[in-house]
């Protein structure tokens, strides 16, 4: 192999593990940049610190916008707006959203009977009712951030999956009665 290819190989190689390591909180060795090379230890990453208790924001600043590491454990509710699709199908809103652990869930409300699933960063969520439309509980990353679904729909003879994307307007969260 040449030279480069060997070099090319090494930094793709390298950068693979800096994911890697990044997305596990592990560290992993830095690898050297040429064979023969002495390796050169990376950095320290900065001490885990615990965060205090979570809590909901006493006024909603557009500094202070509520997001999962500010909310409660609990239930709220949130204006969801939805982009895509034909236009002919909507979704309630507000939704409820849970928080639970630190980890968001909407409840989605089509106002379509006929979707029998969603897939949410390619994970598929099956409907939980199609009484009075199609529920769902999905988990939600943040909010303010469009977040690509799809959605499957029956309506149409033979299945069809749908790409919609919901936004969570955090302005709008609300303590649910």
């Amino acid at each position: 192999m040449s030279l480069k290819k060997t070099f090319a190989l090494l930094t793709a190689a390298a950068l693979a593990l800096s994911m890697l390591a990044a997305c596990s909180g592990d560290k992993a060795p830095a690898p050297s940049a040429s064979a023969g090379a002495p390796a050169q230890s990376a950095p320290e990453p900065a001490a885990s610190v615990p965060t205090p208790e979570r809590s909901a924001p006493a006024s909603s600043s557009p500094a202070e916008e509520p997001d999962a590491g500010t909310l409660n454990d609990g239930s709220y509710t949130v204006e969801v707006a939805l982009e895509g699709g034909s236009g002919k199908t909507t979704v309630a809103s507000p939704a409820v959203l849970r928080v639970e652990g630190g980890q968001m869930w909407a409840t989605i409300v089509w106002s379509s009977s006929n979707y029998d699933y969603m897939k949410v960063d390619g994970v598929q969520y099956d409907a939980l009712s199609n009484e009075d439309g199609s529920t769902f509980e999905i988990p939600v990353a943040a909010l303010d951030q469009p977040l690509p679904v799809v959605a499957d729909t029956v309506a149409m003879g033979n299945p069809h999956e749908i790409e919609y994307t919901l936004t969570f307007d955090s302005s709008t969260v609300e303590a649910a009665q």
